[in-house]
């Protein structure tokens, strides 16, 4: 924003920069973040969804992504997200962050304010929430749906308050919320934030009568109702398309039997304690598991807040849902086990996705433990607080020591000395409670700072100066045509979503089986579910061998061009130059060069539409003219998939599978005017249900107001 740091992902992931130049704290690594999938999910279709949406149009479909895949049934575009279409914009990412991050802090005061919080003890516990571990270490669509969980609650706690008065109620709040999680693109953090929705309601309504408690719940649920209608095209595109696609490790018995190692447990309470961000050796699996922390003054105030009177019941829940979500991720024996009891909770990464909701459970607990102190304080209750959690710093060791885990660097050593400072801080404040005038307030102040400064940390390991080359990109958006390339470094997967040039490469989950098969059949045999991200065999054939091996299944596929890094004098392109060296080399014919890239054109692509015997006249690719001497069968390079559906002259004309994976149509003798035009399956019904859902909320909105004025 204010250019001291560089915020663009295209600075570190699409390929593109040289002179990057590390920020205050060296790099890379650490990096600012833990997730590439920041750029080539979350900012390359992001902003892909953003201009279709700017232009008119609905991201139902992006044709730049391997042969063509779903844009919003894919999810971690955002692709219907509201915020996304920040992403039009320069530096909209980060314009998008900050969104997310206002939101949760209000939503988060809000609710702790609802439930009698005192105003510094609500400001705090926002801050905390608004400055946690997942916004400080996840900038990709994981954090996207973070600020709707204490929105969701917002509305639980208001509902509750008008039910338990006898007033009629009112779920609007819920509603958003539910539905916004949802659009915001990363189902598993919104289901596993759902969970603790329900833990939260279902101990809220046992405080109330038998009768108003299920009148509570009902209420509830309609409220979710709604909001899950107001999403259902979204979620309709989603589970259109999981079916048919190639989901990774989340098949199977999913993450049934992952955990986080304990050796690294010390960082739900000193996060830098291992350094920066895959800045220490040894423990890069840490870094691509975790997916939050929780911080010494925050888990203080925890222990403290779990034992007070008022709102027992739900501070009692609170604490059990950190135990429980903290031992499925670190495996504790006979926690670990609800992995495989809960629905669907071994599909989705939970170790990574639960932090959001312990997060804001540990900020709830704080609060209310603030408000406590603040009105009578119990020196002895934050002692006891203050040791436990030193137990807890100490018995983290243990494993780290067995597994010979030795923390170095100056951000480790920084890190251990500051959160030592932290508890040291506490235990101050514990131990003269009696002689400050205020101990809540300087509490508060330890908890805000210890925040910010933690959240900090990460960006500072931000660029500070870059050169993006973008001529190469310019040069393939004149040239390219309907045509496709293929990268083997340079314009990373996704990237040419970003730029609207289509790539044969992508980097994403879902994504669609029959390609997915199609790649390593044809083109890359040693290539994993992910093109460009992982080798079955990291001994095998790099991707550029395969390229002078697969040549002509590449063209068959319409690629133009190949793009691939200035020096290919390496080992991963041995072949490849040695192909370029030898003479001749018909193959490819090297046709532009910069500092970054190189690019190599393929001879005689198959075109993007083809009919014998007629002339095509493209409008784009999805649509076109064709004049024909007779009937003839038009080939398309753009996946077949269910939702498609092409008219002639406005009529409709069956779409049939050519070439294992692609689209034709058969053409009548004379002049057409042909559409393309791609749909999820029963999308009139999300429609119907989005109509109903949207009414729905409207006039509960407007039952809501008239029940005030009436007040």
């Amino acid at each position: 924003m204010f250019r001291i740091l560089i915020s663009d992902p295209l600075a570190l992931y699409a390929g593109l920069a040289t002179n990057v130049h590390p920020g205050p704290l060296g790099g890379f690594p650490p990096f600012p973040t833990i997730d590439p999938n920041i750029a080539f999910t979350s900012h390359a279709l992001g902003h892909r969804a953003a201009l279709d949406v700017l232009s008119g149009h609905l991201p139902w479909w992006n044709h730049y992504e391997g042969v063509g895949a779903p844009l919003a049934g894919e999810m971690q575009a955002a692709a219907l997200s509201p915020l996304n279409v920040l992403l039009a914009l320069p530096d909209g990412q980060l314009y998008m962050h900050l969104s997310l991050q206002i939101i949760a802090g209000l939503s988060t005061w809000a609710l702790l304010r609802k439930l009698g919080c005192a105003p510094l003890a609500a400001l705090a516990g926002a801050l905390a929430f608004e400055f946690n571990g997942t916004f400080a270490w996840l900038a990709n669509a994981i954090v996207n749906p973070v600020p709707f969980l204490p929105m969701v609650l917002l509305g639980v706690e208001m509902l509750y308050e008008r039910i338990s008065q006898g007033r009629r109620g009112n779920a609007a709040w819920i509603a958003i919320g539910i539905a916004a999680s949802l659009y915001a693109g990363f189902p598993e953090v919104a289901y596993l934030n759902g969970l603790l929705i329900v833990v939260w309601t279902l101990v809220r309504a046992a405080s109330l009568p038998r009768a108003v408690g299920l009148r509570f719940i009902v209420h509830v649920a309609a409220g979710g109702l709604v909001g899950l209608a107001v999403a259902a095209p979204v979620v309709l595109a989603f589970f259109d398309y999981l079916p048919i696609s190639d989901t990774g490790g989340h098949a199977g018995d999913g993450f049934a039997s992952v955990y986080m190692q304990r050796s690294t447990v010390l960082g739900t309470w000193m996060p830098y304690a291992f350094g920066g961000i895959f800045q220490l050796p040894g423990i890069e699996g840490f870094w691509g598991a975790i997916g939050g922390y929780a911080g010494i003054a925050l888990s203080v105030l925890s222990v403290y807040g779990m034992f007070g009177k008022r709102l027992r019941s739900l501070r009692i829940a609170l604490a059990v849902w950190v135990v429980l979500t903290l031992g499925m991720t670190y495996g504790v024996p006979g926690i670990h086990a609800l992995v495989r009891l809960i629905p669907g909770l071994k599909f989705a990464a939970f170790f990574r996705y639960f932090p959001p909701s312990w997060e804001l459970a540990l900020c709830v607990l704080s609060a209310l433990a603030l408000t406590d102190i603040a009105s009578q304080p119990r020196p002895v209750r934050l002692k006891l607080a203050v040791v436990a959690t030193t137990v807890a710093c100490l018995l983290s060791l243990i494993p780290l020591v067995q597994h010979h885990v030795v923390p170095t660097g100056a951000i480790a050593h920084g890190g251990a000395i500051f959160g030592i400072a932290v508890l040291f801080a506490m235990a101050i404040i514990a131990w003269r409670t009696d002689t400050l005038r205020s101990p809540a307030v300087a509490l508060a102040v330890v908890l805000i700072v210890e925040s910010v400064v933690n959240f900090a940390v990460p960006m500072l390991s931000a660029p500070r100066h870059s050169t993006i080359h973008l001529a190469g990109v310019r040069f393939l958006q004149d040239n390219l045509g309907l045509n496709r390339f293929a990268t083997f470094g340079p314009i990373a997967p996704n990237y040419g979503s970003y730029f609207g040039i289509a790539s044969i490469n992508y980097n994403d989950l879902p994504a669609p089986t029959d390609w997915t098969h199609y790649v390593t059949a044809h083109l890359d045999s040693n290539q994993d579910g992910i093109p460009g991200v992982t080798r079955r065999d990291p001994n095998g054939p790099s991707a550029a061998d395969s390229l002078v091996a697969n040549l002509d299944a590449y063209r068959r596929i319409g690629v133009r061009y190949a793009v691939v890094p200035f020096n290919i004098e390496t080992p991963a392109y041995e072949k490849l130059h040695r192909y370029l060296t030898s003479a001749p080399t018909p193959g490819l014919k090297e046709v532009y060069h910069d500092e970054v890239m190189r690019i190599f054109e393929l001879p005689a692509p198959t075109p993007y539409f083809d009919a014998p015997g007629c002339t095509l006249t493209p409008q784009g690719r999805d649509a076109l003219h064709a004049q024909c001497d007779k009937p003839s069968p038009l080939s398309r390079l753009e996946l077949f998939m269910p939702g498609w559906r092409a008219t002639i002259n406005g009529n409709d004309a069956p779409i049939v599978r050519t070439a294992e994976i692609f689209q034709q149509i058969d053409l009548p003798a004379g002049e057409s005017q042909i559409q393309f035009r791609f749909l999820p399956m029963h999308m009139k019904w999300a429609y119907l249900a989005l109509l109903l859902g949207c009414l729905a909320f409207v006039l509960d909105v407007v039952r809501g107001l008239r029940t005030r004025k009436a007040g």
